[in-house]
C-alpha cells in the first residue's frame, strides 16, 4: 500500500486536510501501534491514526453495516522495523442524523465497533484482495444515504466515473499511505520542525491555527469560545514562546518551519470537507 516516492504537494495537502475526517487517534493499547511525536502531528494536525474509508448500507430496522471495507493503516507503516499487526479490525463509524454539507464542522463522536479477524467482512476483502491483509482497521464516514464519503477527486486522480467503490477507496488508501510516511521519514531530522513552537500547549496550538484567518481578536475569541482577555493572553504567550513581536511575523515563521517538513502551504485551523460519491 506504500508508495515508494513520497512527496508533498499542495493537492496532497489538501486531499490530507480534506480526507481529515477520516483520520482517527485509536485509544488504549492500540495507540502504540503509530505513534507519530506529538510535535510533529500538531505541525500537521494529526492524532496517531489509521484510516480505511466503508460504504454503509442501512438494513430493516435502522441497522448499519459496512458493505465494503479497505484499510491504509498508520500500523502497517514499519517504524524502524517494527511493523504492526492485530489479530482485531476496529471500526469506528460517525453515524449522522443528518447529510453534511462540503465544509461542515464533524460535531461527532465515534461509536466503535469490534469484528474478529475472521469475521465475514475481513475475510472476503482479504479473499478478494489480498493486499487487504490482517491489520488493524479503523473506519470514520458519515451514514448519509448510502454514500461514500470521499474528496480525492482534489488531487485531480479520481476518474469522473470510478468503475468501482474498491477503485475509489485504493485511491484514498494510496494517497494517505503517501503522505503518512513522508512526516515519519522527516521526524528523522528532529531540528528541521523549527523548536521554538515545541514548547506551545494544546491550547496555544489551537490558538495558533485560528491566527491564520481574517478575523480580529475579538471574532476569534467567539470563535474559540473564549474570553477576549484569555486569548490576548495566549497570543502574548506564543509570541514569547517564539520570539516574535506580531501576528505577521509569526505566521511567517510558522509557514518557514512548516516549509522544512516539506508542506508548501500554511495548514488552516481543521475543517471538514466531504464529497458524496455513490459507489
Amino acid at each position: 500500500m506504500l508508495c515508494a516516492q513520497p512527496s508533498w504537494s499542495r493537492p496532497d495537502i489538501e486531499g490530507l486536510m480534506s480526507l481529515s475526517a477520516t483520520l482517527t487517534d485509536l485509544t488504549g493499547d492500540l495507540k502504540s501501534c503509530s505513534q507519530i511525536p506529538a510535535h510533529l502531528a500538531r505541525f500537521l494536525d494529526l492524532e496517531p491514526l489509521t484510516l480505511a474509508i466503508v460504504r454503509l448500507q442501512r438494513a430493516p430496522g435502522g441497522v448499519i453495516t459496512p458493505s465494503l471495507i479497505l484499510h491504509a493503516s498508520a500500523g502497517g507503516i514499519a517504524i524502524g522495523e517494527n511493523a504492526v499487526h492485530f489479530p482485531t479490525a476496529l471500526l469506528e463509524i460517525y453515524r449522522s442524523t443528518r447529510p453534511l454539507p462540503a465544509g461542515d464542522a464533524l460535531p461527532l463522536r465515534p461509536a466503535p465497533v469490534y469484528l474478529d479477524a475472521s469475521h465475514e467482512l475481513i475475510e472476503t476483502a482479504i479473499r478478494e484482495h489480498p493486499a487487504f491483509g490482517r491489520q488493524v482497521v479503523a473506519l470514520k464516514t458519515i451514514d448519509a444515504d448510502h454514500r461514500l464519503m470521499l474528496v480525492v477527486h482534489r488531487r485531480g486522480d479520481l476518474p469522473s466515473q470510478p468503475n468501482t467503490t474498491f477503485e475509489l477507496l485504493t485511491l484514498a488508501a494510496n494517497m494517505l499511505a503517501r503522505l503518512l510516511r513522508v512526516p515519519l521519514e522527516t521526524y528523522t531530522h528532529p531540528e528541521a520542525l523549527g523548536t521554538p513552537f515545541d514548547r506551545l500547549t494544546d491550547r496555544e496550538w489551537v490558538v495558533l491555527r485560528s491566527l491564520n484567518s481574517d478575523d480580529g481578536e475579538k471574532q476569534l475569541a467567539d470563535r474559540l469560545s473564549l474570553s477576549p482577555h484569555t486569548l490576548h493572553s495566549h497570543i502574548k504567550s506564543i509570541y514569547r514562546k517564539v520570539g516574535v513581536q506580531g501576528r505577521l511575523p509569526l505566521l511567517l515563521k510558522y509557514n518557514a518551519a512548516l516549509r522544512e517538513l516539506r508542506l508548501v502551504t500554511l495548514l488552516p485551523q481543521r475543517t471538514f470537507e466531504h464529497a458524496a460519491v455513490t459507489g
